[in-house]
């Protein structure tokens, strides 16, 4: 009995499909993603490094801010003990900016003026001038139904019985912020100074403001239910370098894809291969971006020292992508990109409410893109039968 050794026919497409493999070509892309990957995550480090200088330098500046604070006068608080029937208080701020290396803060010197009504007060009384920091008062006065007291050294002055009317004038140091502390129903607070960019803080914001390129002016009316309040004007430096800098690695990762993305649809369309150590090379160069960032805006602020920074990474790569891909247009098509994405970041930064959102939007249509050129990579160059 002869032994059947005829072979069981295959069907063509099972075969087909068991046998493919990738082609030399796919398997280059395969690793190179694989290396894009293995690259993003080291890449981490770095910019964790320079994330924490970036929160040392804060600290830093913050410390001198204090130690200034020290000597000038800190954050004021301003407050009248006890309560009158009625305050209308005006503040006038001219502040200033010091410096003490590369870092600077804000302070200030304040005139303000106090009319206070007192109601059946009985004998013996006094009014109480509190501050915050005590040793930013410059000088202090003040009168009572028309004739001139002695202020004492804690700032106290004798109020007579029954009703007064006081009129109270000093001057104070301070840094930062002045606020006023009150609950008198319907009163006034009038505040204004020469200061470009006030932030109103408190418990209540004013009922009116104006602020023009040197100048502000604000005015809070408390009515007959309100309670005590805290508020006044915060002087900081707007929006400051480092909370900027800081901002900007929330879109590292971000923009470190769109990094490699630009460099792969350069390879796929000029058909040039680059070399995997070009790839994490050229990467250095947004990495280097946050620190030249840090570094240029300590000195000229975070929208020079940007931009600054941007402008020397994108000449830097532009000429690099020229050097390994042999062509000009390209490259400069490369360098275009790479620009518009750091344009597209501080556009992001500055949108705040909608940064999110808009991020999110790019990375998809980055992805979106990123599918289409690398969908048939793992196709071999004859179709499947």
């Amino acid at each position: 009995m002869e032994e059947n050794t005829a072979e069981v026919p295959q069907h063509p497409y099972c075969h087909s499909r068991l046998t493919e493999q990738l082609s030399p070509g796919a398997k280059n892309w395969a690793t190179k993603i694989l290396i894009i990957i293995i690259a993003l995550v080291v890449f981490q480090i770095p910019l964790y490094l320079v994330q924490e200088l970036t929160v040392e330098r804060q600290k830093k500046s913050v410390s001198v801010q204090n130690e200034i604070a020290q000597n000038w006068g800190g954050e004021q608080t301003v407050r009248l003990l006890p309560s009158a029937a009625a305050e209308n208080i005006t503040a006038k701020i001219t502040p200033e900016t010091r410096y003490r290396g590369i870092y600077q803060t804000v302070v200030y010197t304040s005139e303000v003026k106090i009319n206070a009504e007192y109601k059946n007060l009985s004998a013996g009384k006094k009014c109480y001038i509190t501050l915050t920091d005590l040793k930013g008062l410059v000088s202090a006065s003040a009168a009572v139904n028309g004739q001139n007291v002695t202020v004492e050294k804690d700032l106290s002055f004798p109020l007579p019985p029954g009703d007064s009317k006081c009129e109270i004038t000093f001057l104070v140091r301070g840094s930062n912020k002045l606020l006023f502390a009150t609950g008198v129903a319907n009163s006034r607070v009038d505040i204004s100074g020469t200061w470009a960019s006030p932030g109103f803080i408190g418990d209540i914001l004013p009922e009116k403001r104006t602020v023009g390129k040197e100048n502000f002016s604000a005015q809070w009316r408390l009515g007959q239910f309100d309670a005590e309040h805290n508020f006044g004007v915060n002087l900081c430096i707007s929006a400051g370098s480092y909370q900027q800098v800081e901002r900007c690695f929330t879109y590292a990762t971000f923009f470190l894809i769109v990094f490699f993305f630009t460099l792969l649809a350069a390879e796929f369309i000029t058909k040039v291969q680059v070399h995997v150590l070009q790839y994490l090379v050229a990467a250095g160069a947004p990495v280097l971006f946050y620190l030249m960032t840090l570094a240029f805006s300590e000195r000229i602020g975070f929208t020079a020292g940007y931009a600054v920074s941007a402008a020397v990474i994108v000449a830097m790569v532009t000429m690099y992508a020229r050097m390994f891909l042999g062509k000009t247009v390209p490259a400069v098509i490369m360098g275009v990109i790479f620009a518009a994405s750091y344009l597209l970041n501080f556009i992001i930064l500055r949108m705040e409410d909608f940064a999110l959102m808009s991020g999110t939007i790019v990375l998809a249509i980055i992805l979106g893109v990123l599918m289409i050129l690398t969908g048939k990579i793992n196709r071999k160059e004859d179709s499947i039968r």
